[in-house]
């Protein structure tokens, strides 16, 4: 009943993108790191000497993945405009 009653083309197959799962990868720690530091923030009385260091490897870490995807994205449109 939920079957399509055309067969479904049977296209290339699809090539991984190893900037699009390093991305994925980078952001799912960047998101525990930024959970990490909002525990930290929330439930300590004072600010512990770990929270800034964390708050600028995460921001670091956010700014590679960006520089990384701007720069692929560029790549991409370079080779695809010669």
């Amino acid at each position: 009943m939920l079957r399509s009653r055309e067969p479904e083309a049977a296209g290339p197959s699809v090539e991984r993108d190893p900037l699009l799962s390093l991305t994925v990868l980078f952001l799912g720690l960047i998101a525990v790191g930024l959970f990490a530091a909002a525990i930290l923030a929330v439930y300590t009385y004072s600010t512990p000497g770990v929270e800034a260091p964390l708050v600028i490897a995460i921001s670091l870490g956010f700014g590679l993945v960006l520089t990384a995807n701007l720069i692929g994205r560029a790549v991409r449109e370079w080779r695809a405009s010669r």
